[in-house]
C-alpha cells in the first residue's frame, strides 16, 4: 500500500472553515496516509510571548483563552482536548514562581500548539468518518541532536523507531516542529514541522510528501518586493534547500536533506487554489533541469550581518579561520558563510546572532587581527538555478543590472554552491536590486512604490 506524508500549516489552520477544506483534500488520498501538522495559526507565538512574558502571565486565563480557539474550531466542548491544553499548566506555574522558563522547558511549552492541533485534527477527521489515529513524536520517538531551540533530527534512530510504531494500513496525526533528544522535547526551528514531514517520508519510505501552504509554491521571487513574479514549476533539491537558505520562507532551510537521501519527491500545493493532489504549484525532486535563462528565482534575507577580521596578513595564517570558527560554534553561532582575502575574514552570520558575537570576539586574542569591524543594515540577495555557474554570461547579466541601477554590491560570493550565486547590498538597495534582476531575466515592471 503507497504511503503519503501530507503537512498542513499554521496559515491552514486559521478558522474552522479550514477544517474542511483540510478535509476535503484527504479525502482525495488513496493508500495510507501520515498527516502531519502545525500549531494553529498565531499559535507559536502566544505561547512564545507567554514564555517571554511568564512572571506577568495569568497561567489560567491565558490556558482558558487558548482553549476556546480549540472550541472555536470543533463548535463544542471537548474535555480531552481541554486536559490537552492544561498539560502545561504545572510547567507555566513553576516558571512562573522562578520568574523565568528553565531552557529545557521553554521548547516543550513553545511546541505546545503543535500537540494541541494534533488531537483536534484527530477529533474532527473522526466526527467526519476518516480513520485516523494520533501519534505524538513522545511515543513514536523522533529523535534529535538534543540542540534546544533548533535541533536536528537524527534520521537513523527515528526510523528504527518510527518502522516499529507505525502501523502500514493505518492513518496517523502527527504534531510536527519537534521531537526529543533523552526525553526533553526539542523544536526543530520555526517552520520545522515541514522538517517532520520529510523526516518521517524518509523513516517510512513514503512515496511522496506533500506540503499544503497558503501561497503559490516557489515564484520566481517574493511577490511582497517584486511585482510580475511567476510560479515555479520545477526544482531541483540543491535549488530548493539554496532558496530556503537564503530566505525563501516556502521551506523550512533543512526539508529537502531527509528526501535527498532517498529520492522521494516533495509537491507544494496552495491549498486556497488546490485543484488535485497530481496537480502541485511546485514539484521538488532529484532531477535538476537547466532552463533557457538558468535562474529560475530570487531570495534575499536581511537576518544577515558581517563580522570582519582585519589584517595585514590574515588570509595567510594557518589555523585562524579554524579557531575563528570553533570560537563561534561553542557559542552555538552558525556561521552561514565565509569570504576571505588576504587583509580580511568575513564571517556571515544571523543579525540576531550580532551582540553575542561582539561579546565573544571582544574577548579573542588573535595578534593577527588587527581590526574587527561589523557590517549591519545589509541584505544577502541569491540567483538560483542548475548551471548558474557553469553557463556563460549568467553572473555578468546579474551584475550588470544591478550596476545599471547604480546600486553598490558590498560582497560577492560564488561556487560554494554550483546552483547559487549571491552577494550583499544595503537594505535601502535590496529591492531595486531585486527588481533589476528579476527584469534582467523574468521581465517585470517597476514597483509603482519605486
Amino acid at each position: 500500500m503507497s504511503r503519503f506524508v501530507l503537512k498542513f500549516g499554521g496559515s491552514n489552520l486559521k478558522s474552522r472553515d479550514d477544517l474542511f477544506k483540510i478535509l476535503d483534500v484527504v479525502r482525495m488520498y488513496k493508500g495510507s496516509l501520515i498527516v502531519v501538522v502545525s500549531a494553529v495559526y498565531g499559535v507559536t507565538n502566544q505561547l512564545i510571548d507567554a514564555v517571554s512574558k511568564i512572571d506577568r502571565l495569568d497561567v489560567d486565563a491565558f490556558l482558558q483563552s487558548l482553549y476556546e480557539r480549540y472550541q472555536s474550531f470543533l463548535d463544542r466542548d471537548d474535555e480531552g482536548l481541554k486536559d490537552r491544553v492544561f498539560e502545561i499548566r504545572d510547567v507555566l506555574l513553576g516558571s512562573k514562581f522562578l520568574k523565568e522558563v528553565p531552557v529545557e522547558f521553554q521548547d516543550y511549552i513553545v511546541s505546545h500548539g503543535e500537540r494541541c492541533s494534533s488531537l483536534m485534527i484527530t477529533r474532527f477527521f473522526n466526527e467526519h468518518g476518516l480513520d485516523f489515529e494520533e501519534a505524538l513524536p513522545e511515543w513514536f520517538g523522533l529523535v534529535t541532536d538534543g540542540k534546544f531551540g533548533n535541533a536536528t533530527v537524527d534520521l537513523e534512530a527515528s526510523r528504527r523507531n518510527a518502522v516499529a510504531f507505525f502501523k502500514k494500513d493505518r492513518n496517523y496525526v502527527v504534531p510536527g516542529f519537534y521531537g526529543l533528544h533523552d526525553g526533553r522535547v526539542t523544536i526543530l526551528g520555526r517552520g520545522g514541522s515541514d522538517y517532520t514531514a520529510t523526516s518521517l517520508a524518509y523513516c517510512l519510505d513514503a512515496e511522496r510528501v506533500d506540503l499544503y501552504k497558503d501561497v503559490s509554491g516557489f515564484m520566481t521571487c517574493d511577490p511582497k518586493h517584486v511585482k510580475n513574479v511567476k510560479p515555479v514549476k520545477m526544482l531541483s533539491y540543491d535549488e530548493a534547500a539554496e532558496l530556503s537558505y537564503f530566505g525563501a520562507k516556502i521551506l523550512h532551510h533543512a526539508t529537502v536533506e531527509p528526501l535527498r537521501k532517498k529520492g522521494i519527491p516533495l509537491y507544494v500545493f496552495n491549498i486556497n487554489q488546490f485543484k488535485g493532489i497530481d496537480e502541485p504549484d511546485t514539484i521538488i525532486t532529484a532531477n535538476g533541469s537547466t532552463t533557457k535563462d538558468v535562474v529560475k528565482s530570487i531570495s534575499f534575507t536581511d537576518d544577515i550581518a558581517v563580522v570582519q577580521f582585519k589584517g595585514s596578513n590574515v588570509g595567510r595564517v594557518p589555523g585562524l579561520l579554524g579557531q575563528i570558527a570553533s570560537t563561534f560554534g561553542a557559542e552555538n553561532i552558525n556561521i552561514k558563510s565565509v569570504i576571505t582575502a588576504q587583509t580580511s575574514i568575513n564571517v556571515l552570520i544571523s543579525r540576531q546572532d550580532l551582540e553575542k558575537s561582539k561579546k565573544i570576539v571582544s574577548k579573542l586574542n588573535i595578534p593577527e587581527v588587527e581590526q574587527i569591524d561589523f557590517k549591519t543594515n545589509i541584505s544577502l540577495i541569491a540567483a538560483v538555478g542548475n548551471g548558474v555557474l557553469q553557463k556563460h554570461g549568467i553572473a555578468a547579466r546579474i551584475f550588470s543590472a544591478v550596476s545599471r541601477e547604480k546600486i553598490n554590491v558590498l560582497m560577492i560570493s560564488a561556487g560554494a554552491s554550483e546552483v547559487t550565486v549571491y552577494f550583499i547590498v544595503s537594505v535601502e538597495d535590496r529591492d531595486k536590486a531585486l527588481r533589476a534582476i528579476h527584469e534582467e531575466f523574468f521581465g517585470g515592471v517597476e514597483d509603482e512604490n519605486d
